[in-house]
C-alpha cells in the first residue's frame, strides 16, 4: 500500500498552485486502491488540502469503494475529482484549503400551487316502480389531490434504485416548499423531476365558449343536419357529405388544413336549421390539467320531509320536520385542458343538459320532492391545435306544452269553455351547440386581449 502511495505521489506532480496544474495517472487495476485514500493522497499529499468528511457514512462509503483501471491525461483537480467523486454519487467542494466531501445533502426546492384538494360528485337516481327501495344509483365522484399525489410521486422517485433509502420528503404545502436530504443522484432526479413539473403546472390556457340554442324547425326535427355544413377554402367549397379519402381528412396536407374557421358562416348555417339563439359567450382561464367549469341556469330551491307528522305521548301533534334542498337546472359544461410541450392541446369536455319534464311541478306548494328533470349528457375527448375550433353539437332538448285556442273569454269560462275552444299540444326541439376555440397563455411574452380571441378589441 506504501508503494502505490508513494507512486502516486511521483506521478501526481505536486504544486502549490494545484487547481491550475494538469494531471496524468494510469493504472491497470492490479493492485486496487480504496477511493478515500486515493483521494486522501491526491488532496494531502500532493495538493496540501485538508479532507473534511460530512460524517461517518461518507467516511465508510468511501472506504469501501476501490479504484481500479483508470487512465485519465491532462486533468484539472475539478475534473479529476469530478471523475473519482463526482462519477460515485459523493459531493465534494474545495473552500479555504478544504477539500468538503459528503455522500448525502440537503436541499430545498419550491413548488408554486395553491394548498388545496379539489373534489366533486354527482349522483342520479332513477326508480323503475312504486316498491319501496326499487331505485338505481350512478354515482360520479373526482377528487384531484396535488400535494397528496406530489407526495407519493417524490418518494418514488427518491428511491427508485439505489442502495441508499432516502428520508420522507419534507413538504410545506403554504410555502410551496420541499425539502429532501439524499445523494447526489437522487438529487438530480429530483431537480429534474420538479422543473419539469413546474413547467407543465404554470402553463395557462383561457378556453373561449360559445353556446348556441338553435330551435330546430320541421324539417329538422331530428336535430342539425351537419353533413350540408361546408367548409370554405378558398374560391372551393367543401360540403361534410363528400366522400372523402384519409389522406384528404388527416395528415399535413389535409383540406381541413387548409380552412379558416369563420364564425359567421357556421351562424349562417345553423340559421338554416332553425331560430338561432346565443346562451353564453364566456371566456374563462385555467392552467393545465385542471378543471374549468361553466354553468347557465337556475338553482331550484325545495323541501324534503325528513320526518312525517306524529303524536308524542301526551297526544300532543309534532308537526313533520322538513330538510332545505337545491339543484341546479339549465347547461352544466365541464372542460379539463392538457397541453402538451409542442403545443397540441387535449381536451376532456363533459356537457350535461338538464330541464324540467313538468314546470307545473314548481308551483305545488303541497309536493315534498324534488322536481322531475331530464337530463342530457356527452363526454369526449379530443385532440385540438391551439387557437383551432372545436364545434361541438348533438344535445337536443325537447319540450311538450298544451295551448288552449278558441273564443276569447269564453274559452276560459268552466264546463263552457269545452265548447268553445281546443287545446293544442306543441312539441318544441332545441339543440345546443357549443363553440369551443382554447388559447394558450404565453407568459414571456406581451399578449394582448385580441391575441386571447377578444375580437372586439381594437
Amino acid at each position: 500500500m506504501r508503494f502505490i502511495l508513494v507512486f502516486l505521489t511521483v506521478l501526481l506532480f505536486a504544486s502549490s498552485n494545484c487547481p491550475s496544474k494538469l494531471f496524468t495517472f494510469r493504472s491497470d487495476g492490479t493492485h486496487p486502491i480504496s477511493l478515500k485514500s486515493f483521494v486522501e493522497s491526491l488532496a494531502v499529499d500532493n495538493c496540501h488540502l485538508n479532507v473534511v468528511y460530512s460524517d461517518d457514512v461518507t467516511k465508510k462509503r468511501l472506504a469501501e469503494l476501490t479504484v481500479g483501471k483508470i487512465c485519465v491525461k491532462n486533468y484539472t483537480l475539478s475534473e479529476f475529482l469530478d471523475l473519482l467523486l463526482g462519477e460515485n454519487n459523493f459531493f465534494w467542494e474545495i473552500n479555504h484549503h478544504k477539500l468538503r466531501i459528503s455522500y448525502v445533502q440537503t436541499k430545498t426546492f419550491s413548488i408554486d400551487y395553491i394548498p388545496s384538494t379539489r373534489t366533486g360528485s354527482a349522483t342520479f337516481k332513477a326508480s323503475s316502480s312504486e316498491e319501496a327501495g326499487d331505485i338505481n344509483s350512478v354515482d360520479s365522484k373526482y377528487e384531484f389531490d396535488f400535494w397528496g399525489n406530489f407526495e407519493k410521486h417524490l418518494t418514488n422517485i427518491l428511491n427508485t434504485t439505489d442502495t441508499y433509502e432516502a428520508k420522507p420528503p419534507i413538504i410545506d404545502k403554504n410555502a410551496g416548499l420541499v425539502t429532501i436530504t439524499a445523494t447526489k443522484k437522487q438529487i438530480q432526479r429530483v431537480a429534474k423531476y420538479i422543473s419539469l413539473l413546474n413547467a407543465r403546472l404554470h402553463k395557462q390556457i383561457i378556453i373561449d365558449v360559445k353556446i348556441y340554442s338553435v330551435d330546430l324547425s320541421q324539417s329538422h326535427k331530428t336535430g342539425i343536419n351537419w353533413s350540408h355544413f361546408n367548409i370554405s377554402l378558398g374560391s372551393d367549397d367543401h360540403p361534410l357529405s363528400t366522400r372523402l379519402h384519409t389522406n384528404d381528412i388527416i395528415g399535413r396536407n389535409s383540406i381541413f388544413s387548409q380552412a379558416q374557421f369563420n364564425i359567421s358562416g357556421l351562424l349562417d348555417f345553423l340559421s338554416s336549421q332553425g331560430n338561432v339563439h346565443s346562451i353564453s359567450n364566456p371566456k374563462i382561464a385555467t392552467i393545465n390539467n385542471q378543471k374549468a367549469i361553466i354553468s347557465v341556469g337556475d338553482t331550484i330551491n325545495y323541501k324534503v320531509m325528513t320526518e312525517g307528522a306524529s303524536v308524542d305521548a301526551n297526544g300532543n301533534q309534532i308537526p313533520p320536520t322538513y330538510t332545505a334542498e337545491s339543484k341546479f337546472v339549465g347547461i352544466l359544461l365541464d372542460i379539463t385542458p392538457e397541453i402538451s410541450d409542442n403545443g397540441i392541446i387535449i381536451l376532456r369536455i363533459n356537457p350535461t343538459i338538464s330541464s324540467f319534464r313538468d314546470e307545473k311541478q314548481l308551483d305545488d306548494p303541497d309536493r315534498e320532492l324534488a322536481p322531475d328533470t331530464t337530463d342530457n349528457k356527452l363526454s369526449t375527448v379530443v385532440r385540438i391545435k391551439n387557437n383551432h375550433t372545436l364545434v361541438l353539437g348533438g344535445l337536443i332538448t325537447n319540450k311538450d306544452d298544451f295551448e288552449r285556442n278558441g273564443i276569447p273569454i269564453l274559452k276560459e269560462l268552466p264546463i263552457v269553455k269545452y265548447l268553445f275552444s281546443s287545446k293544442q299540444k306543441i312539441s318544441q326541439k332545441k339543440e345546443l351547440v357549443f363553440v369551443i376555440t382554447p388559447h394558450i397563455v404565453d407568459t414571456k411574452s406581451t399578449v394582448t386581449l385580441k391575441d386571447l380571441g377578444f375580437s372586439n378589441v381594437q
